[in-house]
């Protein structure tokens, strides 16, 4: 510290009070000491501290940007009045401006005895902080692509942190740079830096590995404080230990972000930062899911409710609750709880837009309505429909027609085909991968690396892109493409994803003794040893009760008719009982599936009449189903 400096000196001179005021502005909470000159001293070293300065730096306007930098470029000295025509702002306003500057202690001013004028007082910047102050811009992009080699080329050995060599196991007089990074950049290094972490330090590097490695600095500021943390704890202890770099450049105002570097990125490839688990939160058990053909099935069933039951829309013109409800009981429940914010939403909502794509249904006055073309759907095998649903729904955004919005996927919309192609090929290359992996490449590739980013929209391009990622996951594993382990939300494809995505081989053959058939027509099957397409057949002509690790299903009336309603074929179910069980089944059993398959609740009527009368309640339900929003009279 020198008596000659300006900025000591400038310091000097305010009061107590006045020092507090100033520390405010320097993000400080309060002054260390109640001397005056102890805390003179203190401002003198945090006003040369890079993380501070960044903090005030980010907080001027594009106009204090330009003067500032004008003055920077200036040899740290203009006239007010070169300022005024460099800006093209009038001398007062500009005035104005540089009196915040001043405030902020980046600039001091000398004024002009000889004169009346303002114009020619001067106004410097405090060299101490004017070689720190970083004027580069990005055009290209680079500043978002860090790497930690030449981060360190750029420092002395004495300025790398205790804290850093401690944990990478480096001695405390560092032998050269080199030697160094090759310790910091060595799986063994990263993931001892990484053990280190505080929870919150931790859950911070998550934010900016979720953001595409990179994140605003007033978006982690935010995060920080809302965590009940303190920024300037938790940052410069990340930034100590090289996990992340504090990057500052112009694009009209000082852009402040948070940088991981490749080295680091790379090795979380591999090896994910799980979040910690807050306190009071119920960990999900751990499970592997898949939804199987389960939702296909479920456009079936869905066809079958409101042909024999209808459907009336509310005034608004959305689905009843009631009904919402009622279809719940009788559709499968396949796993949505990949994004725990989405897990609530009905079945109906996410079949609905799907049957409208493919034309299978309509409003007709406030009914929903069936046309011509389910006949046709529901005779086609499953895998073909699980391919006509998956290929009308990648092409759903080209569709300019907006259906009614009962008929729009509001909940969850359908997503954009080159994200979904990006997705499949990150699980296919990494055969398992951490759902925060996907997040994280394909932000960083489609936003942050993109030509043209800039940060000015950083936050509403990211929610955007986000949303994109969180769809394309979400109906691959609605559709039974993803194999999910919770809790952590590690993916991989699924078996039917392998078949769909990789044409693998799909067998249909289940295991003697796959199955066994209880006295009480309860059906236990085991999932290692049963297909999916032999699980499928059991879902569509049995009611599923339970599933833990095993299902169970009961095989009754009413499920086993509604199987052949749905367009499969009564004798296939039971040559795969047969198959499947290893004894033989019961001659009652056969007895009553073949009672129960001669004897549907199905009325043809050929010839004009004014009266159907039926004492069969189901059978009465399934007509009324079927006339409603037509020509009829009940």
């Amino acid at each position: 510290m020198s008596n000659d400096s300006v900025l000591l000196q400038e310091l000097d001179k305010l009061e107590q009070n006045d020092l507090k005021k100033v520390a405010a502005l320097w993000n400080l909470t309060k002054l260390p000491y109640k001397e005056k000159n102890k805390n003179v001293a203190y401002l003198y070293e945090i006003f040369q501290n890079d993380f501070y300065l960044k903090g005030v730096l980010e907080k001027l306007t594009q106009l204090q940007v330009t003067i500032y930098s004008s003055i920077l470029k200036n040899k740290n000295v203009l006239t007010l009045g070169e300022i005024s025509r460099k800006v093209n702002i009038p001398p007062i306003n500009v005035e104005m401006e540089l009196n915040l500057l001043r405030k902020y202690h980046l600039v001091y001013q000398r004024k002009n005895r000889e004169r009346l004028t303002n114009n020619l007082d001067k106004y410097h910047a405090f060299e101490e902080i004017a070689g720190l102050v970083p004027l580069e811009q990005n055009l290209k992009g680079d500043k978002y692509k860090i790497s930690l080699e030449k981060y360190l080329d750029r420092k002395k050995t004495t300025e790398i942190s205790d804290e850093w060599k401690t944990v990478v196991k480096a001695p405390k007089q560092l032998d050269g740079m080199k030697k160094f990074y090759v310790l910091a950049s060595s799986e063994e290094g990263i993931d001892l830096n990484l053990q280190s972490l505080s929870e919150l330090e931790r859950d911070t590097l998550v934010r900016v590995y979720l953001s595409g490695g990179v994140s605003e600095a007033e978006d982690i500021r935010s995060y920080v404080v809302t965590s009940r943390g303190k920024y300037e704890q938790i940052v410069p202890a990340l930034i100590a230990k090289g996990l992340v770099v504090d990057v500052c450049f112009v694009d009209e105002k000082f852009v402040r972000v948070f940088v991981i570097p490749d080295e680091i990125l790379k090795y979380v490839q591999t090896h994910p930062i799980l979040p910690s688990v807050k306190k009071g939160t119920k960990q999900r058990t751990e499970k592997l899911a898949t939804n199987d053909l389960d939702f296909f099935l479920n456009t079936k069933k869905l066809i079958s409710y409101i042909s024999r039951k209808g459907l009336v829309l509310a005034k608004s013109g959305k689905v009843k609750q009631a009904d919402h409800k009622r279809t719940e009981q009788e559709l499968l429940n396949p796993d949505i709880g990949i994004f725990p914010e989405k897990s609530q939403i009905y079945q109906m909502e996410l079949i609905l837009p799907v049957l409208k794509l493919l034309n299978i249904v309509d409003i007709k006055g406030e009914n929903i309505v069936l046309r011509e073309e389910m006949n046709e759907f529901n005779g086609k095998d499953i895998f073909e429909i699980m391919k006509l649903v998956v290929h009308e729904v990648n092409e759903a955004r080209m569709k300019r027609v907006v259906p009614a919005e009962v008929f729009t996927a509001t909940e969850m919309p359908f997503y954009d085909k080159p994200i979904l192609d990006k997705c499949v090929s990150l699980i296919i290359k990494a055969k398992r991968i951490h759902l925060s992996v996907i997040f994280s490449n394909i932000i960083r590739e489609h936003l942050i690396l993109s030509p043209g980013f800039r940060t000015k929209n950083f936050q509403s391009d990211l929610a955007e892109l986000r949303k994109e990622i969180m769809s394309v996951i979400f109906y691959l594993h609605l559709f039974g493409l993803l194999e999910v382990e919770y809790p952590n939300r590690f993916l991989s494809l699924s078996k039917l994803g392998e078949y769909f995505f990789q044409t693998g081989e799909l067998s249909h053959k289940t295991e003697k003794g796959g199955i066994t058939i209880n006295p009480d027509f309860t059906i236990i099957a085991f999932p290692d040893r049963v297909s999916i397409y032999g699980l499928h057949l059991l879902k569509a002509f049995t009611e599923l009760k339970d599933y833990d690790r095993v299902y169970t299903f009961v095989l009754t009336k009413e499920a086993f008719q509604l199987g052949i309603l749905l367009g499969y074929k009564p004798v296939e179910f039971i040559d795969f009982l047969k198959s499947s069980s290893k004894a033989d089944l019961a001659q009652n059993l056969l007895f009553l599936l073949e009672d129960w398959g001669g004897n549907l609740p199905v009325v043809e009527i050929t010839e004009d009449c004014v009266l159907v009368r039926t004492k069969d309640q189901n059978t009465m339900e399934l007509l009324l189903g079927q006339i409603k929003g037509k020509n009829c009279f009940g």
